[in-house]
């Protein structure tokens, strides 16, 4: 108890911190105690004067995407896993940064809560927008990589031998390829993005998906 309580604390003065800055993106994955630790930033940063952006995204990159994308001084995302939190506070590049150390002087007003709502899948349009491929793949990794690679027209499929294994780590950062016992590393700012840059080998795309309808 006294730990939560604690840990609460401390997740309400960095709210203080960056509600200071501006509008803030707070997410949460893995339990209920991010959850309610995330909502303690948010109360800090509302009445620090910013203006916070709860979301339903479900990892970090995805975190960092929509601060990027939206231009927001900082988002801040909690991943649960037991009784561990493991945070992330990203800038405006979705960098980690460190934020000021103690608030400037709060606005006038406190700021607003929202809710933006299908967070990962503008995450995966945005990755791919004009994108199309042909092929089949397994996939390893959080939701927006999946439906990225699926708009962009991949079948996606359970693991088998044979097909490509797009493997992300759970936060959605990096991407590596596996195929016949071999892996590589594909680059991009995010898994999305090394995603959409990927080439699959010819020999993995069939005649009848180089015909078929993408919806």
């Amino acid at each position: 108890m006294k730990d939560r309580m604690r840990q609460g604390k401390q997740m309400y003065e960095l709210g203080l911190r960056l509600g200071s800055l501006g509008a803030v993106a707070i997410g949460s994955a893995g339990g209920s105690l991010a959850r309610v630790l995330a909502r303690a930033a948010g109360c800090g940063a509302a009445l620090a004067g910013g203006d916070v952006r709860f979301h339903d995204g479900g990892c970090a990159a995805c975190a960092a995407w929509l601060g990027r994308y939206y231009r927001m001084p900082a988002s801040l995302f909690l991943r649960q896993q037991g009784g561990e939190i493991t945070i992330w506070v990203l800038d405006s590049q979705g960098r980690l940064f460190e934020p000021p150390a103690q608030p400037v002087p709060p606005a006038p007003c406190t700021g607003e809560w929202d809710m933006l709502v299908g967070v990962e899948q503008a995450w995966a349009a945005q990755r791919c927008a004009g994108i199309r491929r042909s092929g089949t793949v397994c996939v390893r990794g959080p939701q927006g990589l999946t439906l990225a690679l699926e708009r962009m027209g991949y079948v996606v499929v359970a693991p088998r031998r044979g097909v490509p294994l797009l493997r992300s780590d759970r936060e959605g950062f990096s991407l590596s390829v596996e195929l016949d016992g071999a892996s590589s590393r594909l680059l991009g700012e995010d898994a999305l993005a090394a995603a959409a840059s990927w080439l699959p080998p010819a020999s993995q795309i069939p005649a009848f998906h180089q015909n078929a309808r993408l919806l």
